[in-house]
């Protein structure tokens, strides 16, 4: 029992400065008990949420970096009068605009008037300097397009001439749908697909920091691969890899882009195929369906995982991931044969847009859950053995609603922890698109 004439008089002594001290620390000691693994943290913008409305219509985030200062840099497109341009945005650490960054913490770049440039991957260099990757289309045809920012949100003219190139190899349809990474010696990787006549072959290329591709890279630069006769195949992500290793990973369907397995190759630093991973660099793996793979990451110990989707039916898909060990089999320990499949919300789609492993080597999800009209930001968490971690959340997943559909496209984590996710959406006046953030706690 609390002896309260015992308290007054420890009072006097102690003094009220010393009390005060000791009543703050005991408030955030429940604070911080009270908080829990999955809750949005409410020192970013608030609630946690935080939307912007940068400049026209549909506005996509589509993916994220956090700098080693904490600001957040997020990056997509928007539509700027029917024309698709591509849109960095930077935070603050609190979920505030950086008016550092551009003068209101909001880039625009136009790259081809009247085509549709889409910004799908970024990367921050280790002088702080900012490279997305992304590509510009016509009705038909699509070219790899990079930009380098400076730190103050202006295009960096020691990249190719004025801070952004386009690249045509060869005329047909060549671009990324994300994969983009910064080397330690400072040459910028990026992960892409090429049409080789028929259909699509996984690209890798690889540019100097001027922007000049890298002839020491397989000859030219570049360097593309396919799964097979008859099969097309899409690169979404590409991490560096020990021994400066390169993987690729995404997805490879038959001509009819049907019988979709996830697909990952991994490469030499000179642009061959590293045939020590599954014997000759590359391998598929079914779910049974069709699956595909929009995120993946390299473990400390360099176990690859991928994630996305396990299509049932075009109402149904599921959360699906894989693990292989660095030889390329499948990692048994994780979930006994390698695979997981989940399904937190069973009957609507349930992607994999964005995956980040913990320094404990838990596994972090992010994607989208529900139908049109009612979809929200889904999050979810692995234990390292592949089963869903109960402490997350109470049932190792959570949702987000923003008021509107919602979708989270990437994720990544800052280094207190804390989890920043990445995406859309329209809850925005007269439900137009808006980059959409959220912060959790670790």
């Amino acid at each position: 029992m609390i002896n309260l004439k015992s308290n007054l008089l420890n009072f006097k002594h102690i003094g009220w400065k010393t009390l005060l001290l000791s009543l703050t620390l005991i408030l955030l000691t429940y604070t911080i008990v009270l908080a829990a693994a999955g809750d949005l943290d409410t020192t970013f913008s608030g609630d946690g949420k935080v939307t912007t409305d940068i400049e026209g219509s549909n506005q996509v985030g589509r993916a994220l970096a956090i700098q080693s200062d904490g600001k957040i840099v997020a990056v997509g497109d928007h539509d700027h009068g029917g024309d698709l341009e591509f849109a960095v945005v930077r935070y603050q650490s609190n979920g505030a605009l950086d008016p550092a960054f551009s003068g209101d913490g909001k880039q625009t770049t136009n790259i081809s008037v009247n085509d549709a440039d889409q910004v799908l991957d970024i990367a921050i260099q280790s002088n702080g300097k900012i490279v997305v990757s992304g590509q510009t289309c016509t009705s038909d045809t699509c070219d790899l397009v990079l930009a380098r920012y400076n730190t103050n949100g202006s295009l960096d003219t020691t990249f190719s001439g004025d801070g952004k190139l386009t690249k045509d190899f060869g005329g047909g349809d060549n671009g990324t749908y994300g994969g983009l990474a910064i080397q330690s010696d400072g040459k910028i990787v990026v992960a892409g697909y090429m049409d080789n006549g028929s259909n699509y072959d996984f690209s890798v290329y690889r540019y100097n920091s001027n922007g000049t591709l890298d002839t020491t890279f397989h000859g030219d630069g570049m360097v593309n691969t396919g799964f097979g006769t008859g099969r097309g195949e899409t690169a979404t992500d590409l991490k560096i890899a020990s021994g400066g290793k390169l993987v690729v990973a995404g997805y490879s369907c038959d001509s009819s882009f049907a019988n979709c397995n996830f697909a990952v190759a991994r490469f030499n630093p000179n642009g061959s195929l590293d045939t020590t991973f599954s014997g000759d660099g590359k391998l598929t793996t079914d779910f049974g369906g069709d699956d595909y793979c929009y995120s993946m990451g390299v473990q400390s110990n360099g176990k690859i995982v991928l994630a996305g989707q396990n299509v049932k039916s075009s109402s149904d898909s599921r959360f699906a991931l894989s693990r292989y060990n660095t030889n390329g089999s499948l990692d048994t320990t994780f979930s006994g044969d390698g695979k997981v499949v989940s399904n937190p919300n069973p009957g609507v789609p349930d992607p994999i847009y964005g995956l980040v492993i913990q320094s404990n080597g838990k596994l972090v999800v992010a994607g989208m859950t529900g139908n049109s009209g009612s979809q929200d930001l889904i999050l979810a968490r692995y234990n390292p053995n592949g089963s869903p971690d109960k402490t997350f959340s109470g049932n190792g997943w959570l949702t987000t609603n923003f008021g509107g559909d919602d979708y989270a496209a990437d994720i990544a984590i800052q280094t207190n922890g804390r989890l920043v996710v990445a995406g859309r959406t329209n809850a925005g006046a007269g439900g137009d698109w808006n980059f959409a953030l959220a912060r959790y706690l670790p």
